[in-house]
């Protein structure tokens, strides 16, 4: 069972509805109590990282996120709130992984909204203005090219990230989903 955190950031439903298309059992948690309910976690992420930390807090999750041993797979925003600190509203995040979150150039179109190319080959669905800048580059498992090679997916310990929605992104994040499912498994 796939838990999905709910906080006022996230975008559970199009998540879940992916996971239920693809026979993948999941539930929503609200609290970090649930943790143990599951086998793995998905942190949906949509909206701004100072408004998403400051909902985390009120409910407790970021002690409990910190300390998760089993999968855990942040989309989008969630990706980012793993990092140090990020530009978007100035916000410390959950320090999982060390690095920041900084601002697309405003020499872009922003945000970057659309299929875009993959590092693997595939296209996913980007929607996003802010990218993930970590300090030790072996931790970016895929890139994407905007502007310049950004980073579009990340691995630290059992902590994985997308800049991208999976939920969106078709077959490429179908074939994302069932793999992390079978890490759940």
């Amino acid at each position: 069972m796939i838990g999905i955190i709910r906080y006022s950031a996230g975008n559970t439903g199009s998540v879940q509805r992916a996971l239920t298309r693809l026979n993948i059992p999941s539930k929503i948690i609200g609290k970090p109590v649930e943790l143990g309910s599951v086998s793995g976690v998905i942190f949906p992420g949509a909206g701004a990282a100072g408004a998403a930390m400051k909902q985390l807090k009120k409910v407790g999750w970021p002690k409990a996120i910190r300390s998760y041993k089993k999968p855990f797979l942040g989309l989008c925003l969630g990706m980012q709130l793993l990092f140090d600190f990020s530009e978007e509203d100035e916000t410390l995040c959950l320090g999982i992984i060390k690095g920041n979150v900084i601002g697309l150039s405003e020499s872009l179109t922003r945000p970057h909204m659309g299929w875009n190319k993959l590092s693997s080959g595939d296209y996913a669905y980007f929607v996003h203005s802010y990218v993930c800048d970590p300090y030790d580059p072996s931790v970016v498992t895929m890139t994407t090219t905007y502007g310049g090679d950004l980073c579009a997916g990340v691995q630290q310990d059992n902590f994985f990230g997308v800049q991208w929605h999976p939920e969106k992104s078709g077959d490429v994040g179908d074939r994302y989903l069932l793999s992390f499912y079978n890490l759940c498994k």
